[in-house]
């Protein structure tokens, strides 16, 4: 397995992360991942895969509850990535959905806490501002953010800071590398591909 730097962070990542969102949220995947979760998990980690992603909104949190039970004795050797819905992007409904988020994960600490979409109902200076508190307090290592555009990913950077975009890429679906990509690159900020 390769790793690297994530953006401009600190974080060493995995080139290959594993995506939790089939781990948790049966109504949508189905049922044939809930047998054999810890022995996915456990082979993500024997192959090198370091980087864990998930979401709040992935089964109502159940995909958080189901990788932080699986990866529970590994902690200190992994990193957790999880992201807030839109809709719990003022500050106190942030705060709020962090602490769940930790609490479902078991863990002290958050490495990257990403939007998971762009927040339409909230000043992106506030969210900024509570992602930075949070990050202060030690509930989150890095901030990031995910399915942001071009547009959206200047205004968010004009008013915090961010060290990866998650965006859909893949062979089929390539319009990232005509603006969002080169800009993502020209600002040191990650890109973390679904």
């Amino acid at each position: 397995m390769n790793y690297r730097r994530l953006g401009n962070s600190a974080l060493e990542v995995s080139e290959l992360a594993f995506g939790a969102w089939q781990i948790g949220d049966p109504a949508y995947w189905g049922d044939s991942f809930a047998a054999d979760v810890q022995a996915t998990v456990d082979a993500a980690r024997d192959a090198g895969i370091t980087l864990f992603d998930t979401a709040e909104m992935y089964g109502n949190g159940e995909s958080e509850r189901v990788l932080g039970r699986a990866l529970a004795n590994h902690r200190g050797s992994v990193l957790i990535a999880t992201k807030i819905s839109p809709e719990n992007c003022a500050p106190a409904a942030l705060r709020a959905s962090c602490e769940a988020s930790l609490q479902r994960l078991g863990a002290s600490v958050i490495d990257l806490y990403q939007v998971h979409w762009p927040p339409r109902d909230v000043p992106f200076a506030d969210v900024c501002g509570e992602l930075e508190r949070l990050r202060e307090e030690g509930k989150i290592r890095a901030m990031g953010v995910s399915n942001f555009g071009v547009r959206d990913l200047g205004d968010w950077l004009a008013a915090g800071t961010c060290v990866s975009n998650q965006l859909g890429y893949n062979l089929l679906f390539r319009a990232i590398e005509w603006e969002i990509l080169p800009e993502c690159f020209a600002r040191g900020v990650g890109v973390m591909a679904y």
